[in-house]
């Protein structure tokens, strides 16, 4: 962890997983809420799923942190992007809530590896 803080990939990381933590953070967002590809409007909300499915099987309890942040990298950008481009609370529930319930898949991704929720600002 010492190593990781000292670099620069570790608080791009965390910034990351913050924006879809902080988002889904108290709003209703059902646990049984399937994310529909076919919901997706915008090229962004398309590769970020797809990033995410490559990703999520890497994943997992007992992973080393660092190759946590190393395969979560992946996350950035297309984070960055989605957040540029599209708006999550839209007026339409059901885009609404397929954006929703695909931030909280993201946001869940550290359960179990590490708990960012500790650091500042998440």
């Amino acid at each position: 962890m010492d190593a990781l803080s000292r670099g620069e990939l570790l608080p791009k990381v965390v910034e990351a997983y913050s924006r879809p933590t902080r988002i889904v953070r108290g709003k209703d967002v059902d646990v049984d809420t399937e994310v529909v590809e076919a919901s997706f409007e915008t090229n962004e909300e398309k590769t970020l799923w797809s990033t995410f499915l490559s990703i999520r099987g890497k994943i997992h309890p007992g992973i080393e942190v660092d190759d946590f942040v190393e395969i979560s990298s992946q996350l950035i950008q297309p984070l960055e992007d989605f957040f540029t481009r599209v708006f999550v609370m839209v007026e339409d529930e059901k885009v609404r809530k397929n954006r929703l319930a695909l931030l909280r898949e993201i946001s869940e991704l550290p359960r179990g590896i590490i708990d960012l929720s500790v650091l500042p600002g998440f």
